[in-house]
């Protein structure tokens, strides 16, 4: 994250209400930006085919719940390797090796594509799709898994801005073709769901364009492009696998009380492939907007504020700072934490109590159902306290607290997966509730465990093992990934 530090300390440095307008927008390009375009681009294509009048409803579903099924299962895959190849990104570029960037890419991409093609072929055994919508979802389905690899390692090159642009190129795109196709579906002729497969058709292309421009992008940053050690990022799961928890059971444990509501009152089956449930899902797309001004504030207070506390702490304790430094630095460090963190609590949750108030005047502009407007206001408390675990989870991160951000992410996984499972009977009058309440839990236990770490941080800086020294035993995944090396150099 400090990579980014410069240009807001510089924005903050300036004596100008517009030069702050401007680094809360950088920070919020930097972190929602595509996130945002994404789902702006969504929204936008399902108003615009909701105009569509030779569009019927059971087409504009069937194209929707194909991209939401593309996204969730692909975050899934997703945090299966995202925060350990990030930690074997990280090392790479802080110890100078670049040239081992792009084999590491390489081989994650060849393990997600190989993990989309086993998750969709699972996915065709019990659809009744036709075979060529199939291979649509599947195209789409491994261009939005290829974004996320591509993503992570232009953030980890700080390559924001190719990134941001990549996808708003792709959403402006995607939008264009989905209204172009919806505008003339009658002239098409591909039984049976002409009209969703026209649209789908249009999103994929979007995507691809981002895709490809992100890849344009990381084939500019990263020059040198050797082919050997493609697998050598995979001891780093033998090294640091409290990292692969921590990635997949939080990314899980955002959609375990959808995948389990799924199965619960009101739920909808369309043509008897795709298991979803309208009001609830719908509830939880929208609640999770309201996080957005946690993530800004989240960038801006640990660029602006934090960070030179932080440095100056672990410059102290690595370069022979004296007994006296260390202490009053911890001090000030723990003091710009604990003011930062109430400022993020305080006003995130000022807006989402905001949101929670108003939705009722909102739902009766916009003539919603009482019971989605129920459900929102339980789901944007779980997603406030959701907000609240990422975030405390990417500090105990940034203080090499692995083990504090597993039992995170676990605690999480579990409370919301119980939760779900022993509500579930309630039916409408439980929906949101296990969300709310899991999410709270995880909350709570991630507050007391960064407490407690903090409050010793100077311990855990002197004592804490040096792993680059520590020789590690082989095992599985360490041999799994010199197997396939050295399969690729034969």
């Amino acid at each position: 994250m400090a990579g980014i530090g410069f240009r807001l300390q510089k924005l903050f440095q300036e004596d100008y209400f517009s030069s702050r307008i401007k680094a809360y927008a950088f920070a919020g390009l930097v972190t929602a930006g595509p996130w945002l375009i994404v789902i702006a681009t969504i929204a936008l294509i399902q108003w615009l085919t909701a105009q569509f009048t030779a569009l019927g409803q059971e087409e504009r579903e069937l194209f929707n719940i194909s991209v939401a099924y593309c996204f969730i299962f692909s975050q899934v895959i997703f945090g299966l390797q995202q925060l350990v190849v990030t930690r074997y990104i990280a090392d790479l570029i802080y110890e100078r090796k670049l040239s081992d960037v792009f084999p590491a890419f390489i081989g994650m991409s060849k393990v997600t594509l190989l993990l989309a093609l086993v998750t969709w072929g699972i996915f065709v055994s019990f659809s009744a799709l036709p075979f060529l919508y199939e291979v649509l979802i599947l195209a789409l389905y491994v261009t939005i898994n290829m974004i996320w690899v591509l993503f992570l390692f232009l953030s980890a090159a700080k390559n924001y801005q190719a990134v941001a642009y990549s996808f708003l190129v792709g959403g402006v795109i995607a939008v264009v073709a989905v209204v172009g196709l919806g505008m003339n579906i009658e002239r098409f002729v591909i039984p049976p769901h002409t009209s969703s497969f026209m649209l789908l058709l249009g999103f994929t292309f979007g995507m691809v364009v981002t895709m490809f421009g992100l890849l344009l992008s990381m084939l500019i940053t990263f020059g040198e492009r050797k082919t050997s050690g493609q697998f050598s990022y995979f001891h780093y799961f033998d090294r640091f696998p409290s990292l692969f928890w921590t990635g997949f059971l939080y990314n899980t444990g955002v959609w375990v009380c959808n995948w389990t509501i799924w199965f619960g009152e009101g739920r909808s089956i369309l043509i008897d492939t795709f298991v979803y449930h309208r009001i609830y899902d719908t509830a939880i797309f929208w609640s999770y907007l309201t996080i957005v001004p946690a993530l800004i504030i989240f960038v801006v207070s640990v660029e602006t504020r934090f960070y030179d506390r932080y440095r100056v702490f672990y410059g102290n304790v690595n370069y022979g700072g004296t007994l006296d430094q260390i202490k009053r630095s911890k001090a000030k460090m723990q003091r710009v934490l604990k003011q930062e963190m109430e400022r993020l609590v305080r006003s995130q949750g000022v807006f989402s109590l905001l949101v929670i108030l108003s939705i009722g005047f909102v739902g009766e502009f916009f003539n919603l159902q009482p019971i989605l407007i129920s459900i929102f206001r339980f789901t944007t408390i779980g997603a406030f306290a959701n907000a609240m675990v990422l975030v405390i989870t990417l500090i105990l991160l940034y203080f090499e607290d692995r083990r504090g951000a597993m039992y995170t992410s676990i605690c999480f996984f579990t409370a919301n997966l119980v939760l779900s499972i022993a509500l579930l009977p309630l039916g409408f009058d439980g929906y949101g509730l296990s969300f709310s309440i899991g999410s709270t839990i995880a909350f709570l236990f991630a507050v007391i465990r960064l407490i407690t770490f903090i409050e010793k941080v100077d311990y855990h800086a002197f004592c804490q093992p040096n792993e680059t020294r520590v020789k590690k035993p082989r095992t599985f995944f360490t041999r799994t990934g010199q197997l396939l090396n050295r399969q690729k150099a034969s």
